[in-house]
This record gives structure tokens, C-alpha cells and sequence, in this order.
């Protein structure tokens, strides 16, 4: 990046990004049958618990474990509103 203006504008990017893979999820979540939609939380949680422990024993900014954390909570929200 060269300067402040070209690094936000590829945050800006990266966000949209993100919420179009959310959006993706939300879709693919709702085509799937109940049985597995109700299986999905207890299984996200094993995966989100490996990829925090990854995160632990890697060299990578606190940064990156808040928006995992960020994104944990709105898959969670996701599932849960799914499953009810």
C-alpha cells in the first residue's frame, strides 16, 4: 500500500467482500435441510475452537482474533436465527 487512502480503500473492499461471503452462507444455510441446519452450530464451534488455537500459536496481530471473534458471533447469530 502506498498511502493511508490506498489502505482504506482496500479495508472498504475487504468488508464488502466479507459480507457477500456472509450473504453466500445465509443462502447456502437455508437450503439445507433442518437435520443438518440444527447440527451446524455445536459443529461450528469445534472448527471455530481449532482456529482459535491456531491463532494463539501464530505470529499474527490481536487484530486478527478480534475479527474472527467479530465474524464467530455473526455466523452464531446466523445459525441460531436458522435453527429456530
Amino acid at each position: 500500500m502506498e498511502t493511508l487512502q490506498d489502505a482504506t480503500v482496500k479495508i472498504c473492499e475487504l468488508k464488502g467482500e466479507n459480507l457477500a461471503l456472509c450473504s453466500l452462507l445465509a443462502c447456502l444455510v437455508k437450503a439445507l435441510p433442518s437435520h443438518v441446519q440444527q447440527s451446524l452450530p455445536s459443529a461450528f464451534e469445534k472448527e471455530l475452537e481449532t482456529a482459535r488455537v491456531v491463532c494463539m500459536n501464530s505470529v499474527v496481530s490481536e487484530h486478527v482474533s478480534v475479527g474472527l471473534e467479530r465474524m464467530a458471533d455473526a455466523i452464531h447469530s446466523l445459525l441460531t436465527s436458522q435453527t429456530r
